[in-house]
């Protein structure tokens, strides 16, 4: 299983906004960009997918940029990657348009079970973790306070 680079840069992105929760203002998209070394273009792209899933607000203006439409605490890393990835957590037979429509072992399937605890697995992972513990785990990176 491949973690693709969008889904963690978007997970950084949303990391930069809960480090700056508090503050109640919106950060600007150059000043994410900068701080995470992130086209521009890229960035708004990963926080236009966030803002459709609910996950952060966009503010308008002069002085506009993205804030977390809810505190860290309650975003879920779950919700970020439904946000990038869609599908990630679907199985491939649950999916409205499968791969094999007529899947020989549709009805008799003795491995679906692995494909579903493997998901299940990924999904109580991905939801045990919040936002704000990410944070956590992300100051403790030389030089995360002092590259604001």
């Amino acid at each position: 299983m491949k973690i693709s680079s969008r889904l963690d840069y978007a997970l950084s992105c949303a990391i930069v906004l809960a480090s700056m929760y508090k503050e109640k203002q919106p950060i600007p998209v150059a000043f994410i960009a900068r701080r995470e070394k992130l086209a521009y273009d890229y960035v708004e792209q990963l926080l236009r997918a966030l803002k459709k899933n609910g996950i952060v607000k966009s503010v308008r203006g002069a002085r506009g940029g993205y804030v977390l439409s809810s505190p860290p605490e309650k975003i879920m890393a779950r919700d970020i990657v439904i946000a990038i990835e869609k599908r990630v957590l679907k199985l491939v037979c649950d999916r409205e348009k499968a791969r094999r429509k007529d899947c020989i072992h549709f009805n008799d399937c003795k491995v679906r079970d692995f494909w579903i605890g493997l998901r299940d697995n990924m999904d109580k992972y991905f939801s045990s973790y919040t936002l704000k513990d990410l944070l956590k785990m992300r100051e403790q990176e030389k030089g995360f306070k002092d590259g604001r």
